[in-house]
C-alpha cells in the first residue's frame, strides 16, 4: 500500500528527527506533510494520555503547547515523544518484514 509506505518512511525517521531537530521542529515538519499529520496526531494522542496534559487533541494543539510551555515540560514531552516514536518505528519495521 502506497499510503502505508509514506507513513512508514516517516515513522522510521521520526526518532532521529527528534534527536537532531527537537520536538517543535519535528512537529512543525510533520504538520506540513499529509502523512505527517496522521502520525503527529497519534503522537499527540499518546502524549495527552501519558502526561495528563489537557487541551492537546491534535498536532496543532501540540505545537502550540510546545511554544507556550516551560523547559521542564518541553523536556518531558520530548522524552515521551521519543519513546513513542521509537516504538512506532519498531512496529512499522516489523510490519514491513511481514
Amino acid at each position: 500500500d502506497k499510503n502505508f509506505d509514506k507513513v512508514a518512511s516517516l515513522a522510521r525517521r521520526l526518532p532521529a528527527m527528534l534527536l537532531t531537530s527537537g520536538l517543535g521542529q519535528t512537529v512543525a515538519f510533520c504538520l506540513s506533510k499529509d502523512e505527517g499529520k496522521r502520525v503527529i496526531d497519534d503522537v499527540t494522542d499518546y502524549l495527552s494520555k501519558v502526561t495528563g496534559i489537557e487541551g492537546i487533541t491534535c498536532g496543532n494543539d501540540l505545537l502550540q503547547k510546545i511554544i507556550e510551555t516551560d523547559h521542564e515540560t518541553y523536556l518531558m514531552l520530548s522524552q515521551e515523544a521519543l519513546k513513542y516514536t521509537t516504538w512506532l518505528k519498531r512496529l512499522v519495521e516489523a510490519k514491513s518484514e511481514e
